[in-house]
């Protein structure tokens, strides 16, 4: 009797595969990592088998001696460690995906606090929910050398659209160009788009975070994964107010979250868990987000929203999760800011019908939307060329008024302001 062993991902267990001949049995199921046969060359004769070790699965012991202590290092000084995946989470439209620019950004100048500062590192991101041409506008408003960032996604055969990369499927190829590049950081924008399966299942997302996290440990890149918190999170800490499965807030080694700080007109970030320090003695930091202008390709200016660091609050983001909403209405708030931050990043205008859809993906209905559009005074109309439908936000134009206000250009774009903690702003300019 002959005995084979089979892909385990070709045959079920206890079954013979259709081209296996009679009297063939199946003495154990194994990832097929060396062919059957002798490789041969390419007049016909046999070559000397190469000796591979089959990847057998095994119990495996060592002593605790044989492992080493070594430093926790920082990407980013007390938020971002290297070698661990690092969540950051919020409400929709409250500034996460422009903060997760912003650091890369200041990252591939060597600007960044942390222990790569002074030494521009290489940034692998992967963009699902904003357009390109919008993520490399919000870039360069940061600072960022576009040769150091490498936007990556998955595309099949000869096609030019590129999908999202998969974390069951892909994490090989990513390890590749891990290997090629060195980055110090791989963005997943937004995390939910790389992982399969129901995303509040534990027996889903967990084994596939476990494999993201191997992948941070054995790289010694920070991943760093972009989410949102649960609709409803008046009251709730902020580790239970992330979305999806509770493999998030328990396999990841270190969460960071936003909140509006509605009484100071700023959001506030703040570590809401690590397992390498303390989060009590981790101080938040506020910002905002406003307009910044970049020159566009063609000739014209595209607006985007920029971040604006303020330094240290004493506000938490659990605090802020304890106040009661303003107005009584959170959904439509939260979609009114969803909306404008939107419109924003898309020069002010976008179709309506991606509207909806982004908005979905958001987690607000259509009713929702259209609510906040009226709250915001968002304005609809016929497109010029295509003929669909389009919502805009109408410029804000203040009656008597010729002059820009502080820190605004003639035009009432925003100028670009230096960044303070977290970063160094010696002669920045974003």
């Amino acid at each position: 009797m002959v005995t084979r062993e089979y892909d385990s991902g070709s045959d079920m267990p206890g079954s013979l595969p259709e081209s296996a001949d009679e009297g063939t049995r199946i003495s154990g199921i194994r990832p097929a990592e060396k062919p059957l046969d002798k490789p041969v060359t390419t007049d016909g004769s046999s070559q000397p088998e190469a000796a591979t070790v089959p990847m057998v699965r095994q119990l495996r012991t060592r002593s605790l001696r044989e492992v080493k202590i070594l430093p926790t290092r920082y990407l980013w000084t007390d938020y971002l460690p290297f070698g661990e995946v690092a969540l950051l989470v919020g409400k929709p439209g409250i500034g996460k995906s422009t903060l997760a620019v912003n650091v890369a950004a200041k990252l591939t100048v060597g600007k960044l606090d942390g222990d790569s500062k002074g030494e521009p590192r290489h940034v692998l991101y992967s963009i699902t929910e904003d357009s390109e041409s919008t993520f490399k506008a919000r870039f360069i408003a940061a600072g960022g050398d576009v040769d150091y960032l490498h936007l990556i996604d998955i595309v099949h055969g000869a096609g030019k659209d590129g999908s999202p990369l998969l974390i069951n499927v892909d994490l090989d190829a990513v390890r590749a160009k891990i290997e090629m590049w060195d980055p110090a950081l791989l963005v997943l924008d937004a995390l939910n788009s790389s992982l399969v399966g129901q995303l509040n299942d534990n027996s889903s997302i967990r084994p596939q975070l476990e494999r993201l996290k191997s992948l941070a440990h054995g790289t010694s890149t920070s991943v760093l994964g972009v989410g949102h918190f649960k609709k409803s999170t008046f009251g709730i800490d902020p580790v239970d107010a992330i979305g999806g499965a509770g493999a998030y807030g328990q396999v990841v080694r270190q969460a960071l979250a936003c909140a509006s700080d509605e009484d100071a007109g700023t959001v506030t970030l703040s570590l809401i868990k690590s397992n390498v320090r303390s989060v009590a003695d981790t101080p938040s930091l506020a910002f905002r987000t406003e307009e910044v202008l970049v020159d566009s390709d063609d000739g014209s200016t595209a607006r985007v929203g920029g971040l604006v660091w303020l330094g240290e609050t004493s506000t938490s983001v659990r605090e802020l999760l304890q106040r009661a909403p303003q107005g009584g209405d959170d959904d439509r708030n939260e979609a009114v800011r969803w909306l404008l931050a939107h419109l924003a990043d898309h020069d002010g205008e976008v179709p309506a019908t991606d509207v909806f859809a982004n908005g979905a993906r958001a987690g607000f209905s259509r009713d929702t939307l259209k609510r906040a559009k009226s709250k915001a005074k968002v304005r609809s109309g016929k497109a010029e060329f295509s003929g669909g439908w389009v919502w805009s936000q109408a410029p804000i134009v203040r009656e008597g008024s010729t002059e820009a206000g502080e820190g605004s250009s003639a035009d009432g774009s925003r100028s670009l302001h230096s960044l303070g903690a977290p970063f160094d702003s010696a002669g920045d300019t974003a």
